[in-house]
């Protein structure tokens, strides 16, 4: 028989204070939730959102049975969502998402959405019909857009290795967000994006991508280049604390796929220091 107690007006079983409480603690999982969702909203959740309601089938992406964080993506047990660091920049990117790049939880574009939630602009990648928002911000005479893709010599591109000196235009960085080959195609395909002049990253030796591989030496990650774009600004802090976060997410996403909890190492510790910062 249920024990009961008399400690109110009416009588209450163990029963049903556990239950309420269990409902308490499921409301207070719920607002945490949803408090830390509206705290990391940015361009990169708000598409994905609509691409969800737009989508008339389900994305599978590989180890699909992990529970992961609806946020960073990575198995609930490898969430890096605490470490999250949030920077202040004078640059700003654009990202040109394939729309299968959206779904993949391997995508690196995000990172530096979530690290310049205010400087980063996400938009899906059409060929022939492109955004007007952001056919706005390409021509907008305030900034000085620049092309961020591995080729010497592109019909309708110049080439520059370093911004303008004195220059007072907000340096927009446009990154083509997808599989090396999609970049490839999304290049070559966008005559609107003539005109736009290239930028030529400082060579790299030390390439970092775990999760996907490319045959061809100048090719980094979505993540890396946006901080060899920095460097290129004179923002080596910036671009030290968004590289620390990219390893932080290959070694997160390494023990996801290996179904084992990462290690917290100083890689953690210092991102610690840059969170909520910016």
């Amino acid at each position: 028989m249920p024990c009961r107690f008399e400690s109110g007006p009416g009588h209450q079983t163990l029963d049903d204070l556990g239950a309420k409480t269990r409902n308490i603690a499921g409301f207070l999982f719920l607002y945490d939730f949803i408090f830390m969702s509206m705290s990391f909203d940015n361009q990169y959740h708000r598409l994905r959102r609509r691409r969800l309601a737009e989508s008339t089938r389900e994305f599978l992406a590989r180890g699909k049975s992990v529970a992961r964080c609806e946020l960073c993506q990575l198995a609930s047990y490898a969430c890096i969502c605490n470490w999250r660091p949030r920077l202040a920049s004078r640059c700003e990117f654009v990202l040109l998402m394939h729309r299968d790049e959206v779904f993949k939880p391997t995508n690196t574009g995000r990172l530096i959405a979530d690290v310049l939630p205010g400087q980063t602009h996400v938009f899906c990648w059409s060929r022939t019909e492109p955004e007007p928002a952001l056919l706005n911000l390409l021509a907008d005479p305030a900034r000085l857009c620049l092309l961020v893709f591995p080729v010497e010599n592109a019909p309708g591109h110049a080439l520059v290795s370093h911004l303008p000196s004195g220059d007072q235009r907000i340096p927009t960085f446009i990154l083509l967000d997808g599989t090396w080959k999609q970049s490839g195609r999304m290049f070559h395909l966008s005559r609107w994006l003539d005109g736009i002049a290239c930028i030529k990253l400082p060579d790299t030796r030390e390439r970092g991508y775990a999760v996907r591989k490319s045959h061809q030496e100048d090719y980094v990650s979505t993540a890396e280049a946006a901080a060899l774009c920095m460097a290129v600004a004179n923002e080596e802090d910036n671009a030290r604390v968004l590289s620390d976060y990219f390893a932080l997410f290959n070694h997160h996403y390494l023990a996801t796929r290996g179904s084992y909890p990462p290690d917290v190492s100083e890689l953690h510790k210092r991102l610690e220091l840059f969170k909520g910062s910016g």
